[in-house]
């Protein structure tokens, strides 16, 4: 919400100091839940940027479209998208005032793109941690684990749900790596893993390099091939880092050779 605070302090600042000068403003909600935005400065002295014409569209709930000229900025977007268009409304007339250090940029479209844009025939997943070093090294060496579930969340495309289980796993750190296989690449290991197996394996330890190793514990620790790694983000920052060698839909011989009886 740093951008609505920012806003709120530009318009407090406005009245006090430019009152003689009219600002319209105009902030309503439409009836599917979106917002739409209106600000005309056309009585105004304000130097605004050069003109906008953006828009980006993932789902009929997970979108945007900002227009501007001129003194009139306008713009829609839906319902978690209120902070993101002030921001940009801020960043047309040149309020630059840094973001606050505690953001969280996880609904930010740039993010959500990340994440969710390219191929819709992906299953993806998101893991969390607290060092950066960490996140660098999956990409690079790919992800290990002993159970896939218990360290990484599945996401659908739904900003209701997607950021539910974003408020439960962020205080795992915020850096949040993101994994992607493709849906014919993992129904096919998956159904491998319902056929006789002398050591029943499931989809996803398919998908690992061969060394497979054991902790403390005796569990087994597998190591997911680092293609299936898109990058990751940090969501306090909005800043991302792809991994150019990322290939959702990967496969190898040596997947088969995974102990099918």
């Amino acid at each position: 919400m740093d951008n609505l605070k920012r806003f709120e302090k530009w318009y407090s600042k406005h009245v006090t100091e430019n009152h003689k000068a009219k600002v319209s403003v105009n902030i309503r909600n439409l009836p599917d839940y979106a917002w739409c935005v209106k600000i005309d400065l056309s009585g105004t002295d304000y130097e605004c940027n050069e003109g906008v014409n953006e828009k980006r569209r993932i789902s009929d709930y997970n979108y945007y479209e900002i227009k501007a000229e001129g003194k009139v900025f306008e713009a829609e977007g839906d319902f978690t998208k209120l902070d993101f268009i002030t921001g940009k409304f801020l960043s047309y007339i040149g309020e630059t005032e840094l973001y606050s250090p505690e953001s969280d940029y996880f609904l930010n479209p740039d993010i959500q793109d990340f994440i969710f844009g390219g191929s819709d025939k992906d299953f993806i997943f998101l893991h969390y941690t607290q060092e950066e070093s960490f996140a660098r090294n999956i990409i690079e060496k790919g992800f290990m684990f002993t159970v896939f579930d218990k360290t990484t969340g599945k996401v659908r495309n739904d900003l209701v749900d997607l950021n539910y289980n974003h408020i439960i796993r962020k205080p795992f750190g915020r850096y949040v790596v993101v994994i992607r296989i493709a849906e014919s690449v993992y129904k096919k290991y998956l159904d491998l893993s319902d056929e006789d197996m002398s050591q029943p394996l499931k989809a996803e330890e398919f998908l690992t390099l061969p060394d497979i190793s054991e902790n403390e514990s005796g569990e087994k620790v597998y190591t997911l091939h680092p293609k299936f790694v898109k990058g990751y983000f940090d969501y306090k920052t909005g800043k991302y880092y792809a991994n150019p060698e990322f290939d959702s839909s990967y496969d190898s011989d040596e997947f088969m050779k995974k102990n099918i009886k």
